[in-house]
């Protein structure tokens, strides 16, 4: 990988944001205990334009909208599930 190339937005305590090419890698722990069922080592994650139509519609299609809302410096997320039970992390940026 050529470094010079990779963009660093964010590097914090709580997270490391890397975007090239307009693809974006976030690594962080996520800021609650979650339930062995919940956690994924790899996740999805949507960006939308709004967070709460965006788990309307997920659940108009047969998924899951879990409680609770988190923000960092970039962005806005909440996570879903789809029908099959995959769970997905919606972004909104802000």
């Amino acid at each position: 990988m050529n470094v010079r190339s990779v963009v660093f937005p964010i590097i914090e305590t709580e997270l490391i944001s890397l975007v090239k090419d307009g693809f974006n890698i976030v690594i962080h722990t996520p800021p609650v205990t979650m339930p062995e069922p919940d956690f994924n080592s790899v996740k999805l994650f949507l960006t939308v334009d709004n967070i709460e139509e965006a788990k309307l519609k997920a659940v108009e299609l047969g998924g899951r909208s879990f409680e609770g809302l988190w923000s960092n410096p970039l962005f806005t997320v909440c996570n879903i599930a789809d029908s099959d039970g995959n769970h997905i992390q919606l972004r909104q940026f802000r």
